[in-house]
């Protein structure tokens, strides 16, 4: 995700460095980055003054580098101790207006930014994979966040083309709560009709057309998504509701030996017409049911909200 998003802002005309702490893949990254800018050079897409531009980008292992950034999109591993460590470093290092934002899928910002003293220039700044077909950044801000620092992020995603929708702490991460409500369902529909993980999603596509429900998961990473649902699940009011998905994810990757969805054995059963168009139903019912709950409950507009899920998974409803 940090690749894809430093190589989505290098075409615009920002000043941009991008630290990495894998020191070993430093030349390799500046390497492709300047195969990328020649060929736009080559082929006309950028003029001879952007490439020039451009191609003074950092790509550095050197935290130092980024000292006087006015804006710094974090992008590490899904891990509260690990990101919670590294803003606490940037706290120390960068200039008390520079924007301190963290690409986190679940973990709300106030906890990684518990301990910094500078709490009022945290956000989120939720981009989904591959951001040049997703445009949809969520904006997670806290309850000390700056007005100014809020302005700043709107004009930044507004610079960048992006379609935003802003949340707070309680309903943080949202669309990706919209979807885990789906792929609940949709594991509560594979177990009753006793299907295969591949037949489900082939049948699930008709609603959401982007991805299987269950492949997803598997491109995500099984412990990576345990680790997600747990985070949401202490958003909501029912701790328990997504148990069943949890205990899906634990039978196949612990109890089963199995890594993905997909490598395990896959169940062929027959299916009627009518149980496949009953799944279709049911699936655009949960979808329409949770965008107005979440709309309701969150005080969200309804078409911001269904423009942001159908941009992450193309639904058809």
């Amino acid at each position: 995700m940090g690749s894809d998003i430093f190589n989505y802002l290098s075409d615009f005309d920002f000043n941009l460095i991008w630290f990495t702490r894998n020191t070993d893949h430093v030349d390799e990254l500046k390497r492709t980055y300047q195969k990328k800018i020649h060929r736009q050079l080559k082929h006309g897409i950028i003029s001879q003054d952007v490439f020039e531009f451009r191609k003074m980008y950092k790509i550095t292992d050197n935290f130092n580098d980024v000292f006087d950034c006015d804006l710094i999109i974090e992008s590490i591993i899904e891990d509260l101790d690990a990101k919670t460590e590294l803003f606490q470093k940037l706290d120390e290092i960068t200039k008390p207006s520079c924007i301190l934002a963290s690409n986190t899928s679940s973990i709300l910002i106030h906890e990684i930014g518990q301990d910094i003293s500078g709490k009022g220039r945290m956000v989120g700044l939720h981009f989904f994979y591959p951001i040049a077909f997703k445009n949809i950044v969520e904006i997670n801000f806290t309850d000390a966040t700056d007005e100014i620092v809020k302005e700043k992020c709107r004009l930044f995603l507004d610079d960048i083309k992006r379609f935003y929708i802003e949340l707070n702490s309680e309903s943080a991460f949202i669309i990706n709560r919209l979807l885990l409500e789906v792929q609940l369902k949709a594991t509560l529909l594979l177990n009753k009709f006793g299907l295969g993980y591949k037949q489900f999603d082939s049948i699930a596509k008709n609603v959401i057309t982007e991805f299987g429900l269950f492949e997803m998961m598997d491109h995500v990473g099984h412990n990576t998504m345990y680790a997600a649902i747990m985070n949401y699940s202490r958003m909501g009011e029912d701790k328990r509701k997504y148990e069943p998905l949890l205990l899906e994810i634990k039978n196949t990757t612990i109890n089963s030996g199995y890594q993905l969805f997909y490598e395990r054995e896959q169940k062929q059963a027959q299916i009627e017409e009518s149980v496949e168009q009953q799944i279709i139903e049911e699936l655009r019912k949960e979808i329409i049911q949770s965008l107005n709950t979440y709309s309701t409950f969150y005080n969200i507009d309804i078409n911001a909200l269904r423009k942001g899920f159908d941009e992450l998974c193309g639904i058809i409803i």
